[in-house]
């Protein structure tokens, strides 16, 4: 039985304030990352045990910075700039259509929060690209706010200085314009003045700290950070992140993070396989206040604001027609997945069971040479066969991108309001490059040549 730093009341009691405090929900299964890294405060700060660490971080006054320290050792901090680039291209294009409608109406103002932003690196990525579409062009104010729990991470976003990781995925025209490589240490890099001073940071709670968020965000940027919330935080962050928006705005969530069963005061958008969800034009000022954040409970739902009227102009029978024809595609795709996914496992393991023989029979003593040699040939071509029946999963990814593209077809056809059926494509297992290109030069499909992934997995 796992010995553990806290007692079992200790660790609800701690449970429970960590949730009060941030909505994460140290469950049962994740005990032992609490446990270890409450064992750590407590051990810096020389108090007797778990028990009394509590008390102090509740009762006294001076808790404050210990409070911040606790909450930066739970906290998840991974991050980089431009990540997810699916995303940060969706992102441009909808900068692009914001700048020529606020030209035309004369109202030059662009809002975006980058909600539990860590270290800065997603807000600092939005402001390059928006400096990059304005170009220097005069009478704009461009507010850009970046916010997390963590009071550690707010004061090293505010920095600017950055790790050669946290770079790496930033293309060269970005970096050469916006940083500066640290002449003592190439590992890492300084942000420009005019780059640091274009970003506002804060450190709040996006569960507690509810009542001092900013509102008439025109993007709302939220990303992997639902997945660490049980069902009744989320709810009452997504309300929260609702008020935040004007109407029409734009809310973007991580590929780890659904909205799926949780509010239906967001309507899907044409890039809503990619997390993009937007607050209707025409939506209510108000919205259903959810449950206080609180030790976790059975959730409730959270009352749903109007949606637009889909736009489609076929009648309700064709539109019914379509739903059902989708529908039974999506179920054929992956219908088509499941019988690919039993035929490959059943070839994988006959060729396993073939390449165990011969390695076998190799072994044998009375082999002569030359057959010996043969069986060995025999054997790599098996195991290469292996690796191409292997590598990536292709028969999964292929298949859940043609389901992205079933689910953009049904939002173009039926439009992003209730009637497009949300098919629940899954993000995080699908990459659109998987599928053939359109047609050019006389050439469709793929190639019968390794993909690079391919290539690597021989030298893993």
């Amino acid at each position: 039985m796992q010995a553990y730093f806290l007692d079992d009341q200790t660790f609800v009691q701690f449970r429970a304030y960590i949730y009060a405090l941030t909505g994460i929900d140290y469950n049962e299964s994740k005990r032992y990352l609490l446990d270890t890294r409450v064992r750590r405060r407590v051990r810096e700060t020389n108090m007797e045990d778990g028990p009394s660490y509590l008390h102090f971080l509740k009762t006294n006054s001076d808790s404050q910075d210990e409070i911040d320290l606790l909450i930066d050792q739970i906290s998840t901090h991974e991050t980089s700039f431009f990540r997810h680039t699916n995303q940060i291209d969706i992102f441009e294009s909808l900068i692009d259509e914001l700048i020529a409608e606020r030209r035309l109406s004369e109202r030059k103002q662009i809002k975006i929060w980058s909600a539990a932003c860590s270290t800065g690196e997603d807000p600092y990525t939005l402001a390059m690209i928006v400096q990059e579409k304005l170009a220097g062009e005069s009478g704009w104010d461009i507010s850009i706010q970046g916010t997390d729990i963590s009071s550690g991470s707010i004061a090293q976003a505010k920095r600017g200085r950055f790790s050669k990781r946290s770079v790496r995925n930033t293309p060269d025209p970005y970096l050469s314009k916006y940083f500066v490589q640290d002449p003592r240490d190439a590992n890492f890099f300084t942000l420009s003045p005019d780059l640091a001073n274009a970003v506002e940071f804060d450190a709040i709670s996006l569960i507690a700290d509810t009542h001092t968020t900013k509102h008439n965000f025109d993007i709302v940027f939220c990303r992997n950070v639902l997945m660490y919330f049980d069902d009744i935080a989320k709810k009452k962050v997504l309300t929260m992140l609702w008020r935040s928006l004007v109407p029409g705005g734009h809310l973007v969530l991580g590929p780890s993070d659904s909205m799926h069963g949780l509010s239906n005061s967001f309507q899907r958008t044409p890039h809503s396989v990619f997390n993009f969800f937007q607050r209707p034009h025409n939506s209510a000022a108000t919205i259903a206040t959810p449950p206080t954040a609180q030790a976790p409970t059975p959730a409730t739902p959270v009352e749903a604001a109007p949606s637009l009227p889909p736009s489609s102009i076929r009648d309700n029978s064709q539109s019914i027609q379509l739903k059902i024809l989708i529908q039974r595609l999506d179920r054929g795709i992956r219908d088509l997945r499941q019988d690919l996914d039993n035929s490959l496992g059943k070839t994988i393991d006959a060729v396993s069971t073939i390449t165990n023989a011969l390695e076998i029979l190799g072994e044998k003593e009375n082999i002569d040479p030359n057959s010996r040699a043969e069986l060995r040939g025999v054997d790599r071509q098996l195991m290469q066969i292996l690796l191409f029946l292997q590598v990536g999963d292709r028969t999964q990814q292929k298949t859940e991108a043609l389901r992205a593209a079933l689910q953009e077809l049904s939002d173009h056809l039926l439009g992003t309001g209730k009637k497009a059926t949300d098919l629940q494509v899954n993000m995080t297992s699908f990459d659109k490059n998987l599928l053939p290109p359109d047609a050019q030069n006389g050439q469709t499909g793929d190639d019968d040549t390794m993909s690079q992934d391919d290539i690597d997995t021989f030298f893993d």
